[in-house]
């Protein structure tokens, strides 16, 4: 029943496989439906676009429980959903009236016997050809990057007694996790935090499940285990709050990408077709070799685009016979592929850069960075009390200043300093003090500002890097913390008193291959860039690191889950809870 199309460790690889096995089937040839819930429609939406899947003979997609039109029972239905009791529960409504002539199934994750038993029984028509598991539960963003689009899980998971509806989002995470493990063919070893009780429950539960499932994770055993980490954004606050200046994390970072789309409603001078665009390293190729870039590159990347298209535009204009016209024909559909992609990239290059100049922030990332990397208490003060100040900067920006001071001189007197600078300036208190509880010195562990180490590797890196590009860049200098533990986990100097494995599991071996890291809590784009670069060197070597957590952060959404304690899916949350530029969406 179970199907593992993808060893290797590229998560748009192995989403993208299960879905042309799934429109390849033999079962399944000539023109179909394709039926999905909402999840499945973005995690598919999130490596294919409509045309591909529309080139797969797919000849109507929909919701399932969608009664909208006449039975058409000429038609196959392919049926992609989760294995949720209301799914299931809409499954068995389709099929006691079925609109198509067979039903082949496929469940994104490990299914109960007893939910398969309540199909089997509503198939009284007996319309269902198949039943399979395909692992595609997850939303690949990139191909060492997948999240759960789950909002709202860093306060409300912050103990091991979960309510209700915590314990349903926590439980998504699990099966999440299980689904990645089983798509990348990997029973790794676990590994997790100590100090975290959430990362040792998840562990745990990962562990269970997968002794469980055994037979499903029977998989021929490498000479190398591959490993899963599970860690803590607790132990890192600070990566979240950075500005960030290469393109994916910018976007991010200032515009907001969720689900691969930008929303550009309330940019000024966008034409009416870009309020809305998709960037997405599977569908543009432009975007998938400069989405690391700087913003320096990125400007020269997208002005020599935009040359590109002003020769291919004059080309066309020399059109003075019918092999001419011919020619512009068979070319047009990649001519106007250009042509969106030109004025996509223009427009948010435009976006980014009013909003790096209108809230200052080559200047304000210069502090950042140095509070982020550099000891200098009296400084830091001086020109943190400048900028709080200022009537020109953001607050959401004062309190991401306010916030790193905070983490890196706390003390109850420095607090207290703190907390009166920021009333006499109007900058809300709470989101700092949420911080601070959920992140302060009491609640990390690990070596967040470099007392074990880690500014001793931060320097080699950045060494290294300005050998490689003649001189490094203060509003780059941040290493995150995952990085020294990546590089102690491939050195074996994981220390044993931080992170723990369940018990009877076995020791990590000398040389890893495969691991696979989990943030507890939300990954960044920061850290996704820092992994590449980090694949990039592993590659000779035949190793590689994937990266994924509940959510990918951004400094507005790290703050606000901070001070929210609801929790849910991305589809619940996104629209109403976050802000651009000030405004809501």
């Amino acid at each position: 029943m179970s199907s593992h199309p993808h060893a290797t460790m590229d998560v748009i690889g192995a989403v993208r496989s299960y879905i042309d096995k799934i429109m390849n089937d033999s079962q399944l040839e000539g023109m179909k439906a394709l039926l999905l819930d909402a999840e499945t429609t973005k995690i598919i939406s999130m490596v294919m676009s409509q045309s591909q899947i529309l080139e797969k003979q797919v000849f109507l997609v929909e919701q399932l429980g969608a009664n909208a039109h006449e039975k058409m029972p000429h038609l196959k239905a392919a049926v992609l959903i989760r294995p949720t009791l209301r799914n299931v529960e809409l499954l068995k409504q389709e099929l006691k009236s079925p609109k198509y002539g067979e039903y082949h199934i496929f469940f994104t994750n490990i299914t109960s016997g007893d939910a398969l038993e309540r199909v089997a029984e509503a198939d009284e028509q007996e319309v269902v050809s198949q039943v399979q598991e395909f692992y595609a539960d997850y939303m690949a963003v990139n191909d060492n990057l997948f999240h759960f689009n789950l909002y709202g899980v860093i306060k409300s998971i912050s103990s091991t007694t979960l309510a209700p509806k915590t314990a349903a989002v926590y439980q998504r995470g699990v099966e999440g996790l299980i689904a990645v493990l089983l798509s990348m063919k990997k029973k790794p070893i676990i590994r997790f935090v100590k100090k975290s009780e959430m990362t040792e429950k998840l562990a745990r539960d990962v562990a269970t499940r997968m002794q469980h499932e055994d037979g499903l994770f029977d998989f021929r055993q490498p000479s190398v285990a591959p490993v899963l980490l599970i860690l803590d954004r607790k132990d890192d606050p600070i990566t979240p709050l950075l500005s960030q200046w290469t393109y994916q994390a910018m976007v991010h970072e200032l515009l907001g990408l969720f689900e691969n789309r930008v929303n550009l409603e309330n940019a000024p001078g966008v034409r009416e077709d870009m309020k809305q665009v998709v960037l997405s390293v599977t569908s543009d190729s432009f975007f998938a070799k400069h989405m690391n870039g700087n913003f320096g590159e990125i400007c020269l990347a997208v002005k020599t685009l935009v040359d590109q298209y002003k020769v291919a535009t004059k080309q066309n204009e020399n059109i003075e016979s019918i092999e001419d016209m011919q020619r512009f024909v068979d070319k047009y559909a990649e001519f106007r592929a250009q042509s969106v992609t030109v004025s996509k990239h223009v427009a948010l290059m435009g976006e980014l850069n009013r909003l790096i100049e209108v809230q200052g922030l080559m200047d304000l990332s210069t502090l950042e960075q140095d509070m982020a990397c550099n000891d200098d208490s009296s400084i830091h003060w001086r020109e943190l009390t400048l900028r709080l100040k200022k009537a020109s900067i953001r607050p959401a920006n004062k309190v991401r200043l306010a916030l790193l001071y905070a983490l890196r001189y706390e003390s109850p007197s420095t607090l207290k300093s703190l907390k009166d600078l920021c009333q006499e300036n109007q900058v809300p208190w709470e989101p700092i003090q949420a911080a601070i509880a959920y992140g302060g010195s009491a609640a990390r562990c690990g070596d967040l500002f470099g007392d074990k180490g880690l500014k001793k590797f931060i320097k080699a890196v950045t060494q290294a890097t300005q050998g490689l590009q003649g001189v490094g860049c203060v509003l780059t200098q941040h290493v995150p913390p995952l990085m020294k533990t990546l590089d102690n986990l491939f050195k074996g100097t994981l220390e044993a008193s931080e992170y723990g494995g369940i018990q009877s599991a076995a020791p990590l071996p000398k040389k890893l291959k495969d691991v696979i890291v989990y943030i507890h809590g939300g990954v960044t784009f920061e850290e996704t860039l820092k992994v590449a670069e980090l694949n990039a060197k592993l590659a000779p070597q035949g190793q590689r690191v994937i990266l994924g957590g509940p959510q990918i952060l951004n400094s507005d959404l790290f703050l606000k889950e901070l001070t929210d304690e609801s929790s849910g899916t991305g589809s619940e949350r996104t629209a109403s809870k976050l802000s651009y530029d000030g405004k809501s969406l």
